[in-house]
């Protein structure tokens, strides 16, 4: 379920990051890389740039495509242990929402303020994450058995408890932080990932408050979309909203600059 939905829409994603690198980068940090996805196709776009990957999983590591401009080092965000001034670039892919939830705010706060030290003079921040839509109420519509697996996501939800009202006719009502939540995240009940995904959030921050940290670490936000729309997740699941409702983006998409020094 989640490559039926995230395949196309992910390429998507990082092509998107992508395009806003700077060209004449010579040396880019993708924190928290994974299988290095986007790592290779920096490497690739950029053959001529030094690629650095790091991730606290040598298993996920040992996954990634090697490349001649391509170096992965073994490390657990917030530490960064490399030179202040490294980089021309520091990309984070979906990985600050994890800081924040599972180290905590005070580590959110110590990996910008440490991503700030590592770049160059004009360097760049590029972040792509969930971010949260706020508290506006939704009215939906549910299938007999997602309304079983809405009740089931709420008893299984770890980071905060989500409400919803029965309006009749099948109607719910709830926030659309939690409609968020619930619509990307069902996909995980009785999986291998349900433990992982019903501990942590897809609604972590507010685009206010990201431009927030961003800003104390001494960067200045240079600008911010949103994208990947969540509808598509209501037609897979046969989900009905009013039809006057607009629903947010999933992802926020923000580039900042450090300030000249």
């Amino acid at each position: 379920m989640a490559e039926l939905l995230a395949k196309a829409h992910r390429n998507q994603r990082l092509s998107a990051v992508i395009a806003c690198v700077t060209p004449n980068v010579s040396a880019i940090l993708d924190l928290g890389c994974g299988i290095g996805v986007l790592t290779t196709r920096l490497a690739e776009r950029f053959p001529s740039t030094l690629v650095v990957g790091i991730d606290k999983s040598k298993y996920l590591l040992s996954r990634l495509q090697r490349k001649r401009n391509v170096t992965t080092i073994l490390g657990d965000i917030p530490v960064l242990p490399f030179r202040n001034q490294s980089f021309d670039l520091v990309v984070a892919v979906q990985v600050l929402h994890e800081i924040f939830h599972f180290k905590g705010a005070r580590a959110l706060k110590k990996t910008f303020q440490n991503v700030s030290h590592l770049l160059k003079k004009d360097g760049e921040l590029i972040i792509l994450d969930h971010f949260n839509p706020g508290d506006a109420s939704i009215s939906f519509k549910l299938p007999e058995e997602m309304r079983n697996r809405l009740r089931e996501f709420q008893s299984k939800f770890k980071p905060r408890k989500i409400a919803y009202y029965e309006l009749g006719e099948g109607w719910l009502r709830t926030s659309m932080r939690d409609f968020c939540d619930f619509v990307t995240k069902i996909w995980s009940l009785n999986s291998g990932l349900e433990e992982e995904e019903m501990n942590e959030t897809h609604t972590p921050f507010t685009r206010q408050e990201l431009e927030n940290l961003v800003q104390d670490a001494g960067l200045k936000v240079e600008h911010t979309i949103s994208l990947t729309p969540i509808d598509r997740h209501l037609e897979y699941y046969g989900i009905t909203i009013e039809p006057t409702m607009k629903l947010p983006n999933r992802h926020i998409l923000l580039k900042a600059r450090k300030k000249g020094e």
